[in-house]
């Protein structure tokens, strides 16, 4: 009997700390984004923000790596920054990136496509990488954690700066919407009270 309470008790403890995980502020937005790279540009990529602030998703429309070509051709990679706007009492993390495209990968081929993210005026740099072997051809869609978390300083929302790299021979394109997308899965949690 003791022991069934034990359990019941881990089990409760278990379950409100993903509770407690599971929050989010009450208004997050993003105010600007900038663009850098051969793989995007203010005409071909667009992003939205989920309304329950858990997710933001980019859609690439220039992300296409080919194996023949110029280094240019092989390599694609955009730079993101945008500044976020959230209530004191928070940090956020990027602890997910979801890779969601078309690619057309000769055997004996890989593609590689991977994500560093920092906060302007912090130290650390989070990254993920996705390897995906030949021969395919077909969608694909890929989650994965990032290596290590670095989270936003407390009461400070700071500019989020996201590389992505695509090399080399993905045709990197989604078959809705004709273009690669990422979709990177914020992690939030309260400060410590002072």
């Amino acid at each position: 009997m003791a022991r069934q309470v034990v359990l019941a008790a881990v089990v409760l403890m278990i379950a409100a700390a993903v509770q407690a995980n599971a929050q989010t502020p009450t208004e997050v937005t993003i105010g600007y984004v900038t663009y850098a790279g051969n793989g995007c540009n203010y005409d071909n990529t667009n992003w939205v923000l989920s309304n329950d602030y858990k997710t933001v998703s980019f859609m690439f429309g220039g992300m296409v790596g080919t194996t023949d070509g110029s280094l240019a051709d092989k390599r694609k990679f955009c730079q993101m920054s945008f500044s976020m706007s959230y209530p004191d009492g928070w940090s956020v993390s990027i602890g997910q990136a979801t890779g969601r495209g078309f690619g057309d990968i000769p055997k004996d081929s890989e593609v590689i496509y991977e994500t560093h993210y920092y906060f302007s005026g912090q130290t650390g740099t989070a990254m993920v990488e996705r390897k995906i072997k030949g021969p395919m051809v077909g969608s694909f869609e890929y989650t994965d954690d990032f290596r290590t978390l670095v989270w936003s300083e407390c009461n400070n929302a700071p500019k989020l700066n996201i590389k992505t790299v695509v090399r080399p021979g993905v045709m990197a394109v989604d078959s809705q919407d004709s273009k690669f997308q990422l979709i990177f899965h914020f992690g939030w949690r309260q400060c410590p009270q002072n």
